[in-house]
Parts: structure tokens; sequence; C-alpha cells
């Protein structure tokens, strides 16, 4: 019997051991996804309700960043203009490459403050300037595009390209018109989100004023904050502090977990599915306990039945396999989760390599938290408890005279 108590124990102790690393894995990813998002993009917007009038000029602007930057959570903050075009060009004469982009026109010393952008972007970023390119110079502008992107138009670094844009012209609805700007790739931005790098390029701020007829303006204002899971909170203490009177019009804020909480929303629900699904295998090591109590209760049906005869309460009698039970269950269960991690820490310390040219991670990410722990104990312990019931009540059914009886 000990040993059929050994195996029931040991399975008890893997299921917890590998709910334990998933749930661990899940968090590791759901970090990484979280750390991408902050790194590539304002941890909170500031935008204009009012569209893109005449309001938007660099005193606005400036005034607008003199408020936010004065804000005690505030750790840096920088202007965008964010638009979608066209972007071609033509590795091959007669062969054009067109694809749509997201073009962004920023500061690149307080972007970098913001984001990482100059940390991401190969060869190592020196600014828009294209000088030391081959037909550069200083009315042909800088251009860096995603990694993703620029493997689509078939170009790279020194290359020329054509950003076609429409810019508006009028207060008409179609009073707009196409503009097209030669451009040179100045680097390659490599931010391990294929979502940026197939969609997003950027330019100075000044170009993208002028090319989309913005002068000093901005479409919005990234804040990098100092604490990037108070985000939701810091948004509307900025909504606040703005109000609607100052020179850059009505404003609302966003933030990087309302714009992906459907993103965070599945991820939540697809731990929370996994945790159910990989309990089985818990409940699965569980009825091995069952079967274990409930042999014992047959094979010892003559020792139960002294005992009764002997004095021995029903509520005894039910204690013994409760016991034994448990012990099952918390000798596995603490067993399985040092397992989980040792493994959880051997993950960490030495890795387990992933194809970095398909996930955003080189490595497999984890990051084991006290509430996961607390969860899979408990469930394994409940588990093991309600397992033990079966046979205690059988144990309460022998009948002592019928058992001397028979023997």
């Amino acid at each position: 019997m000990s040993l059929i108590s050994l195996f029931a124990g040991l399975g008890i102790m893997l299921g917890v051991a590998i709910l334990c690393v998933t749930l661990a894995v899940m968090n590791g990813f759901r970090d990484q996804i979280q750390l991408k998002f902050v790194e590539n993009m304002p941890m909170v917007t500031v935008l204009n309700r009012g569209g893109y009038g005449e309001a938007r000029r660099a005193a606005d602007v400036d005034s607008t960043m003199a408020a936010v930057e004065s804000l005690d959570f505030v750790v840096a903050a920088a202007p965008y203009i964010r638009s979608e075009l066209v972007i071609s060009s033509e590795p091959i004469p007669g062969r054009r490459q067109d694809r749509g982009a997201v073009l962004w026109g920023i500061d690149p010393e307080r972007q970098s403050q913001v984001t990482r952008f100059a940390e991401v972007v190969e060869p190592t970023f020196m600014g828009f300037e294209t000088d030391h390119l081959l037909g550069g110079g200083p009315d042909v502008p800088g251009l860096v595009v995603g990694i993703e992107l620029a493997q689509n138009l078939r170009a790279g670094v020194g290359d020329r390209v054509a950003v076609h844009a429409a810019r508006k012209v009028g207060t008409g609805v179609g009073d707009y018109e196409t503009t097209t700007r030669e451009c040179i790739i100045v680097g390659v931005l490599d931010s391990g989100m294929y979502e940026f790098d197939a969609a997003f390029a950027y330019v100075d701020l000044d170009v993208a004023r002028d090319m989309f007829a913005r002068p000093g303006g901005a479409d919005g204002i990234g804040l990098r904050v100092t604490n990037m899971m108070r985000a939701p909170e810091f948004a509307i203490a900025v909504e606040e502090a703005l109000g609607d009177d100052t020179g850059f019009g009505s404003f609302y804020a966003n933030d990087w977990i309302n714009l992906n909480g459907q993103l965070f929303e599945w991820i939540r629900f697809e731990k929370a599915l996994m945790f159910l699904l990989l309990t089985f295998l818990i409940l699965i090591a569980s009825f091995n306990v069952v079967a274990i109590l409930i042999t014992l209760v047959r094979d010892r049906a003559r020792d139960i039945a002294i005992l009764s005869a002997l004095g021995s309460t029903r509520r005894q009698i039910v204690g013994v396999f409760l016991r034994l039970g448990l012990v099952i269950g918390v000798v596995g269960t603490c067993a399985g989760i040092l397992f989980g991690l040792l493994a959880i820490f051997a993950l960490d310390r030495y890795g387990f390599p992933l194809p970095g040219d398909v996930l955003f991670v080189d490595t497999l990410p984890v990051h084991p938290t006290v509430s996961d722990f607390v969860l899979v104990g408990g469930m394994s312990m409940l588990l093991s408890f309600l397992a033990t019931l079966l046979p205690s009540w059988l144990a309460t059914r022998v009948l002592p005279v019928e058992v001397l009886r028979n023997d």
C-alpha cells in the first residue's frame, strides 16, 4: 500500500509542479508584452478633442508641454504627429513596392526619454540628418522604418523612398491634396513587436509638420510616468490638471492599459482557462487517492470492525482516513511546489531558448507570484480533502457484527 501511496503522491506533485510552472510562464509572457508596449509607446497620451484646427500652434503645444511636465508623476513628455500614408520604393527599375504605413513625426531627443526609440534603431541612431549618406543633404529628410516594413519595401539604410501623404488644404470634407516627399532611410526599427515593425515609420517632427501643413502643431503629447501600472489613474489626473482653459484646447488622456485592454483581458482569460484545464491533472491524481483509500477500507474492514466494537466513534474512524488522505495531499502538494520552484529557478537562470525571429523573446520568460502558488496549493489541498470523503463515509458503513461474524 505504501508504494501505491507514493505514486499517488507523485501524481499530485507533478500536477502541482506543472501548474505552477505554466502560470509562471504565462505571467512572464504577459510581463514581456506589457514591457514591449511601454518601451515602444507612451504610457499616457494627451490628445485634443478639437481636431486639426489652427489652435495647434507652437505656443499652444509648448504651454501644454510645460503644464504636463510640471506634474510630479510625469517623467518626460514628447509631442508627436501621427498619420497614415503610403511609402513607395523601387528596388529594381520598374518594380515598384507600395506599402501602407503609420508615420510618426517626433522630436528624437524628447521621444527617446518617453520610449526606447533610439535604443531599438539600427545602426546606432544619430538623428534624422542625411548629410553623411549618398544623395543626402539638408533638403532630404531622414526616415526610420520598422524592420518588417523595410523588408516589405525591399529597402535598407541609405536607400531612397517616396512618402505619399494627404494633407488638408481647406475646411471641406474633400479639401485634401496629395504630397510626395523623397526621404532616405537612416535607420531600421527593431522593437520586437511585429505590429509595430511592420507598420511604423518615423521622421523629424518639423518635417511632419511641413508634410501635413501643421506648422508648429502636434496631434498629441506622449508621456512617460513614474509607475506604468498606475497609468489609468495618472491619465485622469492629467485631464483634471489641464482642464479646458489651456491653449491646446479641450483635452482627453488615454493610457496604454486602456488602449490594449482587450489584449490583456484575453491574457487573463487564457490564464484562468489554463488553470482550470491543468487542475484536471491534480484531479486525476486525487482519484488515485480515492482508489487507495477505498482499497484500504476493504482490506482493513476487520480492523475497522474491531475498533468500532471497542468503542471508537464514527468521527474517530473518519478522522483516520481523512488524515491519511490529507497526508498524501500535503506531501504531494509541498513537493510539487518545491519542484515547481526549482524548475522556475532553472528556467530563469539558464533559460529555455525560443525562436527569437518568430516570437518577441529569445528565452522562455517566467514570473512566479505568491498568489499563484497559494491558489495552486489551496486547490490541491481542497481536491485532496474531497478525495477522502467517500472512503471515509464507506468506512463508517462497516458493520462490526457482520464483519466479525464472517471471520
